[in-house]
């Protein structure tokens, strides 16, 4: 079955039908909404729980009204919509079936490979999943939305990706690509500033690459982002990979 509508809910939303960008999907709770019945597709969710996920200080009867009037909304604006949202008295349901391409969804898939290739210890296979998850990755999950729920799915995205850039390193670098390796660690700093190890393993692979120069870059590139955000500097970890830098 063809893909009809493309939805990109990492780094940018962005929702396109047979390549055409469907506006009234880029504000307010219809967005929101959207995402959510895309994120719990597999599962009929209850009218009366959406109600007071989106509407949580509205009384039921308004909450309910507020949700037919999104719904109705989401099915005029959406092309096809029966297509793609499967409504009855109770429950509200994206069908999984249909025309459809999530970013999220080809991101998770991506990172299933790439475990299933683990477990087999098909390695060069296993980047490979994980190069495609990472690829896939624009960034955080609809930004600029702080709904209790986003926030939730947000964080187990971005620590998913850190993890597979993670991994990436030490793979790229078994297989002596230290260039890609020194890539994803620089992706991994641009997406979790704070974090020492990263640092530190950045130091080392740019050692080990025989460029000692941006070694020490990297270096003090922690020291002013430490000094920065949390108004401390390296800790133990840091100071010994430069300290061994120095000889």
């Amino acid at each position: 079955m063809p893909t009809n509508l493309d939805v990109q809910l990492l780094g940018e939303f962005h929702l396109l039908y047979d390549g055409r960008p469907l506006t009234a999907f880029f504000q307010g709770r219809i967005q929101a909404l959207l995402a959510y019945l895309l994120l719990h597709r597999d599962v009929p969710q209850s009218r009366q729980r959406l109600a007071f996920l989106f509407w949580p200080d509205s009384v039921e009867p308004q909450a309910r009204n507020n949700l037919r009037q999104l719904l109705h909304y989401l099915r005029r604006e959406l092309p096809s919509a029966d297509r793609f949202v499967l409504t009855d008295s109770r429950t509200v349901q994206w069908r999984p079936e249909a025309p459809y391409a999530l970013d999220v969804a080809t991101f998770e898939r991506a990172l299933a490979d790439a475990a299933a290739w683990a477990g087999a210890e098909q390695e060069e296979a296993e980047r490979a999943a994980l190069e495609r998850a990472a690829q896939v990755y624009g960034g955080e999950l609809l930004p600029g939305r702080y709904e209790d729920w986003i926030l939730a799915e947000r964080e187990r995205l971005a620590l998913a990706c850190l993890n597979a850039l993670q991994r990436l390193m030490v793979l790229a670098e078994a297989e002596g690509d230290l260039a890609a390796a020194i890539a994803h660690g620089e992706r991994l700093l641009a997406q979790d500033p704070l974090h020492e190890t990263s640092y530190c393993e950045l130091m080392r692979l740019h050692a080990l690459n025989g460029d000692r120069v941006s070694a020490l870059r990297v270096y003090h590139r922690c020291i002013a982002v430490l000094q920065r955000e949390l108004g401390v500097g390296p800790g133990a970890a840091v100071q010994v990979v430069y300290r061994g830098l120095l000889n």
